[in-house]
């Protein structure tokens, strides 16, 4: 697999320039386990998203694991100052979520948490929920269960709230039209109308984060990249 990522790095640049963004940012927050928490100490942190700050631990955990990914991937090309860079923007851009989240009122239920963690692969046996698994991943990771949750509960808080702001997009009739109408013809018309509503929700989600750093106070300790 390694090797045909590497493959299309050349073939199709464009690509792999995205895949590179979406791996980083997946790796970054791992499932919510890492980069919402974090030590509010002066000295003990790396960013500060308005009053909230991400802890150099975190940024040190999610930057070796997308780093061990990237050397893999990429390793004569491996650029180290830009998965630094990637790591520490996808933990902000989740910070920053989690915030927009809150704001608008938004809540992961205990119930809706249970069911995360029961059908996380990594936590099963034979398709079934294993606390021996999850016992032991919680001390590889060296972390409490209360510490644990409230991460996973905040990433799931991020995912809500990207949600709503992809529900709240819809294509315009002039557009439907437009694929109706494209030349040569779409041969899967609902396929097409699909395509075109999930690239316009994932733009709408990326104006949207962009938009929510404009408003934020973002202070990063470049130093410490």
């Amino acid at each position: 697999m390694l090797k045909n990522i590497r493959e299309g790095a050349i073939s199709k640049p464009w690509f792999f320039r995205l895949l590179m963004l979406c791996v980083a940012v997946v790796f970054a927050v791992s499932m919510g386990w890492w980069g919402f928490g974090g030590d509010s100490r002066e000295e003990n942190y790396i960013a500060k998203v308005s009053e909230e700050h991400i802890s150099i631990e975190d940024y040190q955990v999610a930057y070796r694991r997308t780093s061990r990914f990237y050397r893999e991937v990429l390793q004569s090309e491996y650029d180290d100052e830009k998965v630094r860079r990637q790591v520490i923007d996808g933990l902000v851009d989740n910070k920053l979520w989690a915030q927009e989240a809150k704001r608008m009122g938004l809540a992961i239920g205990d119930a809706a948490l249970k069911e995360a963690f029961v059908t996380t692969a990594a936590f099963q046996t034979e398709g079934k929920f294993d606390p021996e698994r999850y016992t032991r991943f919680l001390g590889i990771q060296k972390m409490t269960p209360k510490t644990f949750e409230e991460k996973q509960r905040e990433g799931l808080l991020v995912e809500k709230v990207k949600v709503v702001v992809k529900d709240g997009v819809a294509l315009t009739p002039r557009e439907i039209k437009d694929i109706e109408e494209s030349d040569p013809p779409n041969t899967d018309l609902d396929q097409a109308i699909e395509d075109r509503l999930a690239r316009k929700k994932d733009r709408a989600v990326f104006a949207y984060i962009l938009a929510l750093r404009e408003k934020a106070n973002i202070v990063i300790k470049e130093d410490l990249l």
